[in-house]
């Protein structure tokens, strides 16, 4: 049983190539204009909407989406804090500001407040299947629980989304610890994702796919993943996951043998967008480059 759910099956039922989670893909609110980015375009829906409507929160809620994929996790800390305590928001709201934080707080190196924050999310389970209208939010928090140790939990939520999902003819795998068995499942996510036109959402499935080759010690495949990635990625927008890809290039070529090609990537990236997560491995190039 835990084997099966470790190569958990998640079908997509409700989320077709050009369908999104319920209430919060930033990606397609913004469609609907291109005269400004979409986070001015969001803040400035959100302004105009009544505070504490359903039209304002489903908003924000956008906004919140939009910093998780754009990996601006202070951002989003210091957007999903005020709501924590609250007991005014709708529940599917609640949910996500949950998962959110728990997710930032974590990556910022906060991980009790994460961990307690992610059991508050699991423990509003059905409430989070209403929150996201398909199951990707569920692996996530399944992961973060993995994180943590929990890993009874994250088979418990992985169960949960299974018999929930698991009918679709668009399935997406997921894998806890079995890197070859990620590679299959992050392969079959990218060339899903790649008929979608979220391009955010692509290069992180490219990326992670990507990172999954690097490991694999396949850094042929890792660079090419990664530059096809870098395609997918606004430069200004998206500077500090640009940043973070350029960096891994970077270190793939290094760990190939490929001193001059490495440096060439080393080279474009700034290190002010380099996060703390990977001073290090910012640090330790600089220095063998």
């Amino acid at each position: 049983m835990k084997k099966k759910l470790a190569m958990l099956l998640l079908g997509l039922s409700s989320f077709n190539a050009s369908a999104s989670e319920n209430f919060s893909d930033h990606e397609m609110f913004c469609e609907r204009q291109s005269q400004i980015s979409c986070l001015d375009y969001i803040n400035q829906q959100l302004a105009s909407s009544e505070i504490g409507s359903a039209r304002w929160y489903e908003i924000k809620s956008y906004q919140l989406d939009y910093f998780y994929d754009k990996m601006e996790f202070q951002a989003l800390k210091e957007s999903a804090e005020p709501f924590i305590t609250s007991e005014e928001s709708p529940v599917v709201f609640q949910v996500q500001v949950y998962f959110y934080y728990a997710k930032s707080t974590h990556y910022l190196g906060d991980s009790e407040t994460g961990h307690k924050y992610a059991t508050k999310a699991f423990e509003k389970l059905q409430a989070i299947f209403d929150s996201f209208g398909n199951p990707m939010r569920m692996v996530e928090l399944a992961n973060l629980q993995f994180v943590f140790g929990n890993k009874e939990t994250a088979l418990q939520i992985l169960d949960r989304a299974e018999r929930r999902f698991g009918k679709s003819k668009d399935p997406i795998f997921h894998s806890l610890g079995d890197i070859d068995g990620a590679l299959v499942n992050r392969q079959i996510a990218a060339d899903w994702i790649l008929k979608t036109n979220h391009n955010r959402k692509i290069s992180v499935a490219l990326g992670n796919l990507a990172r999954t080759h690097q490991l694999l010690a396949d850094y042929v495949k890792a660079d090419h993943v990664y530059v096809q990635s870098l395609k997918f990625m606004d430069t200004d927008s998206d500077r500090n996951a640009v940043a973070i890809y350029k960096l891994r290039l970077a270190e793939i070529n290094w760990q190939a043998g490929k001193p001059a090609q490495a440096l060439k990537w080393f080279k474009q990236v700034h290190k002010e967008d380099i996060r703390q997560s990977h001073a290090k491995l910012y640090a330790h190039l600089s220095n063998v480059l």
